[in-house]
């Protein structure tokens, strides 16, 4: 039940389904919208703001491990074809533990799939949605969504450490007033 109110939220923001569609037509593979946008259109739907508000960006996942095109050139391409004007951040999650380090002060091992770089997310950002071959939403929540629905953030010690995740809950608790924060510890 809870994931169909999810996907319906999905339906709700047609920008969120022009970029999957974009996704698509320019042959991203293994790709999810993923991460904080479609954490924060449920934590907005829940404050009755604008589902859109706030959000910087779409995290966009693949995985593609031949890197024939570059993240830039797949960004460039899927911007070409979007006529509103969130931004899209695109990552290639078979190269993304070589900037790790540099990033979150941690080493991960290299991924063999997109869906790993989600479970390394924290609970309540570790969904994603693609569209099928009908065009229908399809999720990926390894954790599953409840946290989200619930405005709980759990640390996730795989790929983070206390200091990011302090700051990064941070930023959260001062946009969404209901946002709970579990301790690292």
């Amino acid at each position: 039940m809870i994931k169909q109110k999810l996907k319906h939220l999905i339906q709700q923001v047609p920008e969120l389904i022009e970029t999957a569609e974009a996704c698509r037509e320019v042959g991203l593979p293994n790709f999810y919208i993923a991460g904080g946008a479609i954490t924060q259109i449920i934590w907005n739907s829940i404050e009755s703001k604008p589902l859109l508000e706030q959000v910087k960006d779409f995290d966009v996942v693949y995985f593609d491990s031949t890197c024939i095109f570059t993240e830039d050139e797949f960004k460039s391409r899927i911007s070409s074809r979007l006529s509103h004007c969130v931004d899209v951040d695109v990552k290639n999650q078979a190269i993304i533990h070589e900037r790790y380090s540099k990033k979150f002060d941690c080493s991960i091992q290299a991924y063999e799939r997109v869906e790993q770089g989600i479970e390394s997310w924290l609970s309540a950002f570790a969904i994603g949605f693609t569209l099928d071959s009908s065009s229908s939403i399809k999720l990926f929540a390894p954790y599953g969504v409840e946290d989200a629905f619930d405005m709980l953030i759990k640390p996730n010690k795989r790929a983070m450490t206390e200091a990011n995740y302090n700051k990064m809950t941070a930023g959260y608790k001062a946009r969404w007033q209901q946002v709970k924060v579990f301790p690292w510890s």
